[in-house]
């Protein structure tokens, strides 16, 4: 349980590390550092409900309640189901096909990962290897962005 609390952390605090950029209002379509800046607070809002809800299964373990563990494990799971469909969101707002495939690839596995938690058992199984992947890619193209953004002279 730890782990996956310490990779939601690391998920929300790598995407804030890469995004030191200023939001920007939203369009039809948005330019990458606005994409990634919506982004950054999709997951933000998205892994903190996820590490509440881990929380929720770790205090209902230790208590011995493995019925409301399994029910926090299956609102876990809900809650990557929803930053799924947040980055779907997201992406459609995008004018780069590397941002919009790339965060369609990432909702796709928050997707899987999510439907897949059912019970204590099945978020012992929880493999966010692809998930830290895609993010590493994300964060690349974001960081790539932000220093090919020129500052606005004054």
């Amino acid at each position: 349980m730890r782990r996956l609390s310490r990779v939601a952390c690391i998920l929300t605090t790598t995407f804030f590390a890469a995004l030191g950029l200023s939001a920007v209002p939203a369009a039809a379509a948005e330019p990458t550092p606005a994409v990634c800046t919506k982004t950054a607070k999709t997951v933000e809002d998205g892994l903190t409900v996820f590490a509440r809800e881990l929380s929720n299964v770790t205090k209902a373990a230790d208590s011995g309640d493995m019925t409301a563990a399994d029910q926090s494990v299956k609102k876990a799971g809900t809650s990557l189901v929803d930053l799924a469909a947040n980055l779907r969101t997201d992406a459609a707002t995008a004018d780069a096909a590397d941002v919009k495939t790339t965060l369609g690839q990432l909702a796709d596995e928050f997707e899987a990962q999510g439907k897949s938690l059912t019970t204590v058992e099945s978020l012992q199984k929880l493999d966010v290897t692809r998930i830290d992947a895609l993010s590493d890619q994300m964060i690349a193209i974001c960081a790539a962005a932000s220093s090919t953004t020129t500052p606005t002279p004054r």
